[in-house]
């Protein structure tokens, strides 16, 4: 068994990935789902835009990449992470992605929640560089309500849902 593992690992092709980093805006409205209707704190929210991730071709016209993301939100930080991120190439130049991950909304305490969205891809913009528009949602973000100004009595969670469009360039190494 350990010969033939062996004999794979020497015939496989070496795996390789690009690195690559993301730096533009976020344009983001934020939701409160509290069943206090009078602490309602929604708002809208334009940012600056960080990722940083590395992806691998998948085939004729796939790509699959893992990239983290942060936004500033006002005082908030949206930490997201795009654990499966595929991106399709319908040319050179275009490409269409969907993404499916986890978030973190840096409130007074810390929420978490599911993160997903889509975008379109312009590639090689200027050498190295693409230009991407992303629709970002991160779904019934939810933190404990431990604090004496949270809501009191009803739900033992405050909920949040954050959508967002982010456009940016990417640099790939």
């Amino acid at each position: 068994m350990r010969a033939a593992v062996l004999a794979l690992c020497l015939i496989a092709p070496p795996a390789g990935a690009e690195a690559f980093f993301d730096i533009g805006i976020s344009h983001s409205q934020i939701e409160s789902k509290n069943t206090d209707v009078s602490v309602r704190p929604d708002r809208t929210e334009t940012s600056l835009h960080l990722g940083i991730g590395a992806s691998r071709s998948v085939g004729e016209r796939g790509e699959l990449s893992v990239r983290l993301e942060l936004d500033d939100l006002g005082s908030d930080w949206l930490l997201a992470v795009r654990a499966l991120d595929y991106r399709h190439h319908i040319s050179e130049r275009l490409a269409f992605n969907v993404f499916i991950g986890a978030a973190r909304f840096d409130l007074a305490t810390a929420a978490f929640g599911f993160y997903y969205g889509a975008g379109i891809q312009f590639k090689r913009l200027v050498s190295n560089w693409d230009l991407s528009v992303d629709l970002h949602i991160a779904d019934e973000v939810a933190r404990d309500n431990l604090l004496p100004s949270d809501p009191q009595g009803g739900n033992p969670d405050n909920f949040r849902d954050i959508i967002g469009v982010s456009v940016y360039l990417s640099r790939r190494f």
